[in-house]
């Protein structure tokens, strides 16, 4: 018995160590992140406070420092999103949901997104699926997806968002035929802030696949992905 008190004290102490660091690598993730807007929005105001002559352009300092502002609350807003999935604290509004429609919206509203970048979209999304779920979170989740999808496809290229399942679960796909992700990266693409090389040449702040994972596991699910580089991913 005491040998089994301390194995399980010793797992215990493992666990404990690896979220103390796991938290401080979170820590040092959001200085980094915070500090680039907060950088730019100082820039902004000292350049126009010396060189600024006229209305228009502290009007200009306005717009910029509230554009900047708008993304620091987002990515704020997303952390705090993705913290109370993952600690199971969200106050998710489940209801019964038209999982088909919700995917099928999602395609027609980043159709003109996918023209404009020469990309097909195509979809094969049999009607009347139905999930327990908060509508506005899966159709966030949805959307994330979609638009990393495309994100990461050149043009030309093609992204298809299939829709399959059974009495007991429903599974969406998203399929590209873009860059791909690497071996190396491919089990660290759901940590908070990180990006591939491929993907430091694209805006974004590195959460959008963290909040799509915790939407998908507080609803009792999971996402899983499949790739390699130049031949495209999957997202289920």
């Amino acid at each position: 018995e005491i040998e089994k008190l301390a194995a399980t004290f010793n797992s215990m102490l493992d666990r404990i160590n690896l979220l103390i660091n796991s938290m401080g690598e979170i820590t040092d993730n959001i200085a980094h992140d915070l500090k680039s807007p907060i950088t730019r929005m100082r820039g902004i105001a000292e350049m126009t406070l010396t060189t600024g002559k006229s209305a228009d352009d502290f009007e200009a300092m306005a717009a910029d420092i509230i554009e900047e502002c708008d993304r620091l609350l987002e990515m704020i807003n997303t952390m705090l999103m993705i913290s109370e999935a993952e600690a199971g604290t969200a106050k998710l509004q489940k209801r019964p949901a038209d999982i088909s429609r919700v995917v099928q919206e999602a395609c027609e509203l980043f159709l003109p997104i996918a023209e404009d970048k020469d990309i097909s979209l195509e979809h094969e999304i049999p009607a009347g699926y139905q999930i327990s779920g908060d509508v506005q979170r899966v159709q966030r989740m949805v959307a994330n997806l979609l638009d990393n999808a495309l994100k990461y496809t050149q043009s030309g290229g093609t992204v298809t968002v299939s829709l399959s399942g059974d009495e007991k679960q429903v599974v969406v796909s998203f399929r590209d035929n873009g860059v791909g992700i690497s071996e190396d990266d491919l089990p660290h693409i759901f940590d908070r802030f990180y990006r591939c090389d491929q993907s430091r040449s694209q805006t974004g702040s590195g959460l959008g696949l963290s909040l799509a994972l915790a939407i998908a596991k507080s609803h009792g699910g999971n996402i899983t992905a499949m790739s390699s580089p130049k031949n495209g991913t999957i997202f289920s």
